[in-house]
């Protein structure tokens, strides 16, 4: 019985290892891509005279270089295929993402990474979650990790009408 117990601990040892072994290499093999639990070395709040529904919107950062963002097509639709396109000037980014979050109603977070377009931008596709309100205003983070500026974060606000 004592060498079953002893037997069954190093099973169970080895196995922890295994699975701690696993999540670091899962970690490691991720660090290119922007952690968005962490604080961002820059932050730039929602900027009220972006209107996404519209056009594209610019924003310019303090210690240089500017960022343009656009969700498509208009309007913007619930539950239907939308495209995030993201161009930076001035900027070395390394990786990117989106978040977004609804404002007016608890509908998760759902994360969209960026990838390089070819011609110096990023895009995603993905869709928002069903919703029965008429419409719904959404918060779009866009996590950029910049060499110079360290971790970049950038909030846009928009409303998804129902499809």
């Amino acid at each position: 019985m004592l060498d079953r117990m002893k037997i069954n601990y190093k099973f169970a040892s080895l196995a922890g290892l295994l699975l701690m072994l696993g999540f670091g290499a899962g970690y490691f093999l991720n660090s290119e891509s922007v952690k968005l639990d962490q604080d961002p070395d820059l932050s730039l709040p929602v900027d009220p005279q972006c209107v996404l529904n519209e056009a594209a919107c610019e924003r310019k950062l303090s210690a240089g270089g500017t960022i343009e963002f656009s969700i498509g097509p208009k309007p913007i639709l619930g539950a239907s295929p939308l495209t995030f396109n993201l161009s930076v000037d001035q900027l070395d980014v390394q990786s990117a993402a989106i978040e977004l979050k609804g404002v007016s109603m608890n509908m998760g977070s759902y994360r969209f990474d960026l990838a390089a377009d070819g011609n110096g931008g990023f895009i995603a596709e993905g869709n928002l979650p069903v919703c029965v309100r008429n419409q719904m205003q959404w918060q779009a983070d866009v996590w950029l990790k910049t060499r110079a500026q360290g971790l970049v974060k950038v909030s846009y606000l928009f409303t998804a009408y129902k499809s």
